[in-house]
């Protein structure tokens, strides 16, 4: 009975782990290049997602102000826009210290239905924000989304003296609005997405 030599018995030895360890690391390969591809692919379905949620989000400002001064009377013309891609529903505008409000079922985007809506803030010489210093006077701008999301922007008021009169006048700061939109996970903008919207 003829036996292997040690020779031949220390090349088998060898050859096993080599082969091992070629095969182990392509399956780490594969697996490397398979994670990466899912992770873009992951990446671009989220961003896209994304995307499309805030594409049909509305985005309603005050964009422009202008005020007529008649005797004591003061009345302030806040104009307002969307600028986002979807409709503002049951649009209310309110301002501290003024008894009243401005109201819009629905305010369209830019494109053939939209248009800009002028409120009238009419502040006579009896109005709180004209003849009491307030520690924080604002106009607030509330509006909700498709999906019945609320989403809210505050602009700053200034009381602004006028001389000797006891009265004020009032500077709105639009360039620095205070904005408190909701923010939903991913999965809740998919659900969104995939639902019937309100009938615009």
């Amino acid at each position: 009975m003829v036996r292997d030599s040690p020779v031949q018995l220390q090349l088998v030895i060898w050859y096993i782990p080599v082969g091992m360890d070629w095969l182990l690391l392509l399956g780490l390969v594969s697996f490397l290049i398979v994670g990466a591809i899912a992770s873009f692919y992951l990446y671009v379905f989220v961003t896209r997602t994304k995307e499309e949620f805030r594409a049909a989000q509305p985005d309603l400002r005050v964009t422009n102000m202008s005020a007529m001064s008649s005797g004591n009377v003061l009345t302030v013309y806040p104009e307002l826009q969307n600028l986002g891609g979807g409709v503002a529903y049951d649009c209310l505008l309110h301002m501290g210290g003024w008894e009243g409000s401005f109201s819009v079922k629905k305010i369209y985007p830019r494109g053939p239905r939209g248009q800009k809506h002028v409120a009238s803030i009419v502040l006579g010489p009896d109005a709180p924000i004209r003849t009491t210093l307030m520690s924080h006077g604002y106009i607030r701008l509330r509006y909700l989304d498709r999906w019945g999301q609320k989403y809210d922007c505050w602009y700053e008021v200034t009381q602004v003296g006028i001389g000797d009169v006891p009265l004020y006048n009032i500077q709105i700061d639009l360039e620095h609005p205070e904005l408190h939109e909701p923010h939903p996970s991913f999965w809740a903008m998919r659900r969104f997405l995939r639902t019937v919207p309100l009938p615009g």
